[in-house]
């Protein structure tokens, strides 16, 4: 298994694990998972999650950042549409569909001032990592916020062609107010994501002089990450494992956080 998180003959600490509701505008709670290292210090980070919402996948995430020395917030922004109720892909764009894609994005941004508030949290800069439509909305956050370092994997850069009633902006159509670090993966199968779409996206960033690092993998499809669950026995471990540790690699320099010994 790839564990970057805790080097070899190191044990793993304690992790802490706390249920919150994060109070929003007109008085509704969005629900979310807190995770932090025994000790409970660290530079935070926001895990925004797929269209399937808040999984055991991203559970397992949030412990593994907290492993890492990080403060990990995933909050579920699908909380007004309820569960899903059953895991179909049909299923989860006709609940996207309901979704106010602009508003969920408020959320985050109050999500990521609420994780920036918790008691312990070290750095003047938070992390978002997002994934699939969520990578979609980190690249979107990376737009609205300056205090922010970003991880996207397979995000649309272009608009998707299952939206909901109230969209997210395409980044390619935000890449004048993107502010960097940002760090991208994407597989060159990937169906439902142009690569000539993150290439323009790529060349656009840097253009304005934007720190965009960014890594296509070839003979890979959308979701990589979470389909090889980082299992050794999975064709995509190598990728994943790889995209992985240097997400925590990035986490490391952009915020703060010096490298385990």
């Amino acid at each position: 298994m790839c564990h970057p998180e805790v080097p070899a003959g190191q044990a793993t600490p304690t992790i802490l694990r706390e249920e919150l509701s994060i109070p929003l505008a007109g008085g509704e709670a969005m629900p979310a998972l807190l995770a932090r290292p025994e000790g409970g210090e660290g530079p935070g980070i926001l895990i925004v999650h797929d269209i399937f919402g808040r999984s055991p996948f991203y559970e397992n995430l949030a412990a593994r950042l907290a492993s890492a020395g990080f403060v990990a917030l995933l909050p579920d922004y699908f909380f007004r549409q309820g569960p899903l109720a059953e895991r179909k892909v049909e299923v989860a764009f006709q609940r996207r569909a309901k979704l106010d894609e602009v508003g969920a994005l408020q959320d985050l941004s109050v999500a990521l001032d609420v994780l920036g508030q918790q008691t312990g949290l070290r750095g003047d800069c938070l992390g978002t990592v997002g994934f699939c439509m969520g990578g979609t909305l980190v690249l979107d956050l990376a737009a609205l916020r300056d205090d922010l370092a970003t991880v996207c994997f397979y995000g649309f850069p272009a608009p998707e062609a299952h939206g909901s009633a109230r969209s997210a902006p395409a980044p390619l159509d935000e890449v004048d107010r993107m502010q960097g670090p940002i760090l991208g993966f994407w597989g060159d199968q990937d169906h439902g994501v142009d690569m000539a779409d993150v290439g323009r996206l790529a060349s656009e960033l840097r253009k304005r002089g934007v720190s965009f690092e960014h890594t296509i993998y070839p003979g890979l499809g959308h979701g990589f990450m979470a389909q090889s669950n980082l299992d050794v026995e999975h064709p995509a471990y190598q990728a994943a494992c790889e995209a992985w540790t240097r997400s925590l690699g990035f986490f490391r320099r952009h915020l703060a956080v010096p490298t385990l010994a």
